[in-house]
């Protein structure tokens, strides 16, 4: 036992650096090695029931209100979010409240336009990136609840038959911050539904409007993201093309094995020399 305590102290940290990295990405390079089984939330299981409950034509309005720094939790929920709308051919109306968020929208739907499965999908017609306006939530509500075309001033087939926001079916926010409550404080005025997807860390912030109705649904965090994932495999959606936070998820949990491995090994040390001190 003393030459394994020996050999512990003298362990180089480089190797506990290398093995936590290791731990993070190896889930990516081999997601199928890390399958993991997890219960579904009622509230990401709503959001999922929503979308598929819409109708073939029907219109969602998208509020993307996240950039490439929040991509690792939010970036899988709206790939998923956007492959069901896809899926059932309703049409996509994508907001940028934050000019930074812009690049990675587009960067995603370019993604997603390069599965075969998709690639029929066309700008202007299937979705269309509606870009972003200086002025708030609240007097942009106003303008699309008067006309919502010449809100955003852009053209193309999808806005056949959207003429104001009431023939907007659903709104979906994903953020990682506060902001989608500026639009729950306008549904008593104008009565939409809504859901939403944010941060592990924003999430408890939302759980209020959850329990009185004004959020339809949730998706809360990583778990959240990949809830939605596997309900889409469930129903047939190719696996290993719709595992990106699944293997983030794996990748926590591995790390954090060999974090908890760390600290139960730096323990053993700790009350082994204590005991031979005393002796």
């Amino acid at each position: 036992m003393e030459k394994f305590i020996n050999i512990l102290k003298k362990l180089d940290r480089r190797w506990i650096f290398l093995m936590i990295f290791l731990s993070c990405i190896i889930p990516f390079w081999i997601p199928s090695l890390f399958d993991q089984e997890f219960s579904t939330t009622k509230e990401t299981q709503r959001v999922y029931d929503i979308v598929d409950g819409l109708k073939e034509n029907d219109a969602v309005f998208l509020d993307w209100a996240f950039d490439p720094t929040l991509q690792a939790e939010l970036l899988p929920m709206a790939e998923q979010f956007l492959k069901q709308c896809f899926d059932k051919k309703i049409r996509v109306f994508i907001y940028y409240p934050f000019i930074s968020a812009i690049s990675l929208g587009e960067n995603m739907l370019e993604s997603i336009k390069k599965e075969e499965k998709y690639s029929y999908i066309e700008n202007g017609v299937d979705f269309i990136h509606l870009g972003y306006l200086p002025i708030g939530v609240d007097m942009m509500m106003f303008s699309m609840y008067s006309d919502f075309k010449s809100t955003f001033g852009k053209e193309g087939k999808i806005f056949r038959g959207i003429k104001t926001f009431n023939d907007i079916k659903y709104l979906m926010a994903f953020a990682g911050s506060t902001y989608p409550e500026s639009y729950i404080l306008l549904q008593r005025r104008f009565g939409f539904k809504m859901g939403a997807g944010v941060t592990a860390v924003t999430g408890p912030d939302f759980v209020p409007y959850l329990q009185t109705g004004q959020l339809d649904g949730m998706l809360f965090g990583l778990k959240g993201a990949a809830e939605y994932e596997n309900l889409r495999i469930s129903k047939g959606a190719e696996k290993k093309l719709n595992h990106r936070a699944n293997a983030g998820m794996a990748s926590l949990t591995l790390s954090h094995l060999v974090m908890f491995l760390f600290i139960g090994l730096g323990n053993l040390i700790y009350f082994y020399d204590r005991k031979h001190k005393k002796n």
